[in-house]
């Protein structure tokens, strides 16, 4: 028995080698979309479209995202959609389904991919609730890239939390006057010891914390990720 990326076949060493020439052939050549995602590090594009093909394997593969992370995969052509996690595999160009989900989504296609988890180390499930002390940024950080690939925008309802899946919906409440705001998780952080969220300006400003700095806060979680 023979293996191609960890998936045994009955072919022998000739087959083998026109299966890998077949298959790297279709999966390893330059498509000619233009990706629209934006990628932090080329790890993890919150949105993307990316070109979605097959391969004769018991798992996805992709190039474009951490290993194991898990996305929502949608087909604009018929509106059907797969949520799958993908294996990093950089001889694959965009992402390679198992070949038994082509019946059901359709020939190749040019996907709508939308990420659920970064990485292996991404939570799957939220807590209804987070408490601690949150601080805010903006000035220097205004238009920058966040760790989810978009530009921050410190007059957005935006935060950074350590681990929560972006996309993530918090109410977040000052515990010092009872003010309240919705929040979307859109970067990681705060990494100072103590702090547990960090808001942008603008969310900073509805709940009246910008001359404390630091506040203690309760969020409750409306929508773990996206």
């Amino acid at each position: 028995m023979e293996r191609f990326l960890g998936f045994r076949t009955p072919l022998g060493a000739l087959g083998v080698v026109i299966l890998l020439t077949l298959i790297l052939s279709s999966c390893s050549v330059k498509t000619s979309y233009k990706e629209k995602g934006r990628v932090y590090n080329g790890k993890c594009p919150e949105y993307a479209k990316v070109w979605v093909h097959y391969c004769p394997t018991k798992y996805a593969y992709t190039d474009r995202y951490q290993h194991l992370s898990k996305v929502k995969i949608v087909n604009p052509r018929n509106g059907k959609s797969v949520k799958i996690s993908l294996r990093l595999n950089k001889k694959v160009r965009g992402i390679c389904l198992p070949k038994r989900l082509k019946k059901y989504l359709g020939k190749p296609f040019l996907g709508k991919v939308y990420l659920l988890r970064c990485g292996e180390n991404g939570v799957k499930k939220c807590p209804k609730y987070i408490r601690g002390y949150a601080s805010w940024y903006g000035g220097k950080f205004h238009g920058r890239k966040t760790a989810s690939g978009i530009r921050f925008n410190q007059h957005e309802y935006y935060a950074a939390h350590r681990y929560l899946p972006f996309g993530t919906l918090l109410e977040v409440k000052n515990l010092k006057n009872g003010r309240k705001v919705i929040v979307k998780v859109v970067d990681r952080g705060p990494y100072v010891r103590g702090r547990h969220l960090d808001l942008s300006y603008a969310a900073a400003k509805k709940l009246g914390m910008i001359r404390d700095g630091v506040i203690p806060f309760e969020a409750k979680v409306l929508r773990c990720g996206y």
